[in-house]
């Protein structure tokens, strides 16, 4: 099954973790989110600080701040593809496209703020060398602004697709391969139990190539 990169396939499952002992209401998560061992809580306690940043104390919602940020990149993403298929709106598509543009950014300067997890930099490393990809993606998506229709939006995903593939595949899996590998370390360290969330389903039903 090949990628099609126009659309981001992503293989790292979009989860969120959350500790029984920490009120939920605190925390960045999903309902699906639980975890196997509550002991994580005392290990689990951020003894770094950095000014002018964003201070995380517990492993569980640091781990949510990254993933929900990914999330909410990988959803702008999902409905300017939508209305690049289906909107018969150029400036409807324009402007799910400026929306797309501005939470990619908005999210990478999150994670850049983010403060160290007791000196872990791997983790919040990788996710903004994954999130600095997107943007150089998106910047290919301009073609699509031009088109007055639907149709012609369709043909030019068509050829997209295919110099996707062979322009940005390589470098994808590379960077999925290090931000899923920072996550399992964070999570096996702090005792993080993950499970998808529905924006995990979603994605996989609309980006797969069947």
């Amino acid at each position: 099954m090949k990628y099609f990169l126009s659309l981001i396939i992503v293989s790292v499952l979009i989860i969120s973790c959350e500790s029984k002992k920490e009120n939920s209401k605190n925390s960045i998560s999903s309902k699906d989110s639980s975890v196997v061992d509550s002991s994580a809580v005392e290990t689990a306690v951020n003894k770094d600080s950095c000014t002018d940043g964003i201070y995380i104390k517990y492993a569980h919602i640091y781990n949510n701040f990254i993933i929900v940020h990914q999330g909410y990149i990988l959803s702008e993403n999902i409905q300017f593809m939508k209305a690049a298929k289906e909107s018969e709106s150029k400036e409807a598509v324009a402007e799910l496209y400026k929306i797309l543009e501005s939470q990619t950014q908005s999210s990478l300067d999150s994670i850049n703020k983010l403060c160290p997890f007791n000196g872990n930099v791997e983790y919040k490393n990788a996710a903004i060398e994954l999130y600095k990809f997107y943007q150089k993606v998106w910047i290919d998506y301009k073609e699509l602004l031009g088109s007055e229709t639907k149709a012609k939006r369709i043909k030019i995903l068509d050829k997209m697709k295919i110099r996707f593939n062979n322009v940005y595949s390589i470098e994808e899996k590379k960077l999925e391969e290090s931000f899923n590998m920072a996550h399992s370390n964070f999570a096996n360290e702090y005792k993080l139990h993950v499970r998808s969330t529905p924006l995990h389903d979603e994605l996989d039903s609309l980006l797969y190539l069947k």
